[in-house]
């Protein structure tokens, strides 16, 4: 079959791809801005811990991330297949540009409140999902077709490096120049990414017009992913696991209440499950396509599970950052064949509207949990919610382990 011979035509030369003068701009330009959304996360999380000292007010930041994910989502992607997508993603930078800006401006005023942040990371979140589905589609327009594979690995490299680098970084910038400075210096990460914009020559900016009805076509979408219990049984563990499992969200608390490393602590609590999604990452590449996917997916996020109990019973800032490293590299692993296995369970035809709504449980859930973290653990205290969230997790994994075995379906 032809989409089984792509990936062995050639190595991977990402230099190349990189050397294609408007794709290696737009890379670097949104390679620096992505660092930058990072270095904001980290100060709205633990600015909002400073204010309040509320777990469940730290977590409702993971809620407002969500539900312009859940009510936006399948909009963008509609929107970025009429629009001229290079001045869509223009409006959607500046206006993110904007929004950053007035953070710093109300921290360094001195008016800035709890829910001016929250307000601001709803319409951040919102400016973010007419963001994405444009930057993606426009790769295409970039590249050569033969360098399409590459460019979009690179993309997701690029997701990658800036979690890894971007907490790290926001970390030390909490500690050197405080909270109003860190929001400074995301707004002008947009700046270079607005003028590769300006001057990028792309070959076809604007999607193809779409004439059915929105509403028939996302149908068709919810009505096979509904009817294929193995990619249900998939999306259900995954989102249950993230939603009851959100331990980032309590991330603050671990590192100022229990772990006492501060700001610059709380970059490397974060900066670690990247690390480990980067190697686990490397090891799936390794694996090639291994046989038993199923039971493999089963086996990967029960340990994520076993790892999430692991990582609240921590006293220890060494053992901490161990059990997280572990917990990215899990992630990477399960996420990795369950984004292959769902592809190859998909008809071509389904793809983009399957994956949008896989985008919505995938993203969606954790940040919701985000919130139902933070609530339990205003009663049971940060440790007790991540506990609770393993076992529940570790429950939901052994419910849909039948529903998920059906991969030997598709591997025969």
């Amino acid at each position: 079959m032809l989409v089984g011979k792509i990936p062995m035509e050639s190595p991977v030369r990402f230099w190349k791809v990189l050397a294609q003068r408007d794709f290696g701009l737009f890379w670097v330009s949104l390679l620096v801005s992505a660092v930058g959304d990072q270095i904001s996360n980290v100060t709205i999380a633990w600015q909002v811990y400073e204010i309040t000292n509320s777990p469940f007010q730290l977590g409702l930041i993971g809620l407002f991330r969500a539900l312009p994910l859940i009510v936006f989502s399948l909009t963008g992607g509609l929107l970025a297949d009429r629009w001229d997508r290079r001045r869509l993603l223009m409006v959607t930078q500046s206006l993110a540009m904007i929004l950053a800006a007035l953070l710093g401006v109300l921290t360094q005023t001195g008016h800035v409140q709890v829910w001016h942040i929250y307000t601001i990371t709803f319409f951040a979140g919102a400016v973010n999902t007419f963001d994405l589905p444009a930057r993606t589609a426009m790769i295409p327009n970039l590249v050569p077709r033969e360098q399409l594979t590459t460019a979009f690995a690179l993309n997701v490299t690029l997701r990658q490096t800036a979690t890894l680098v971007g907490p790290f970084l926001g970390g030390i910038t909490l500690a050197v120049v405080g909270f109003s400075w860190a929001y400074y210096i995301n707004s002008l990460s947009f700046v270079g990414v607005i003028v590769c914009l300006m001057f990028m020559r792309i070959r076809d900016g604007r999607g193809a017009s779409k004439k059915e009805s929105a509403f028939q076509s996302i149908r068709e979408g919810f009505s096979f992913v509904w009817g294929n219990s193995m990619i249900m049984g998939l999306l259900v563990m995954d989102t249950c696991v993230n939603f009851f499992g959100a331990y980032k969200a309590m991330m603050p608390v671990f590192a100022r209440d229990l772990l006492g490393v501060g700001p610059g602590g709380l970059g490397m609590l974060l900066g670690a499950p990247a690390v480990g999604a980067l190697v686990g990452s490397g090891v799936v590449m390794g694996l090639g396509n291994p046989r038993g996917k199923g039971r493999l997916i089963v086996f990967v996020t029960l340990i994520y599970t076993i790892g999430l109990i692991l990582f609240a019973l921590s006293r220890s800032f060494t053992f901490s950052l161990i059990v997280a490293f572990s917990l990215g590299a899990l992630d990477a692993v399960g996420e990795t064949l369950r984004m292959t296995v769902i592809q190859l369970a998909v008809p071509d035809h389904l793809r983009g509207r399957v994956q949008s709504l896989v985008y919505v449980f995938v993203f969606g859930g954790p940040l919701i949990g985000q919130a139902q973290v933070g609530a339990l653990a205003s009663y049971l205290g940060a440790p007790g919610a991540i506990i609770l969230g393993g076992l529940v997790g570790s429950g939901i994994v052994g419910l849909m382990a039948k529903r998920v075995s059906q991969l030997r379906q598709i591997e025969a």
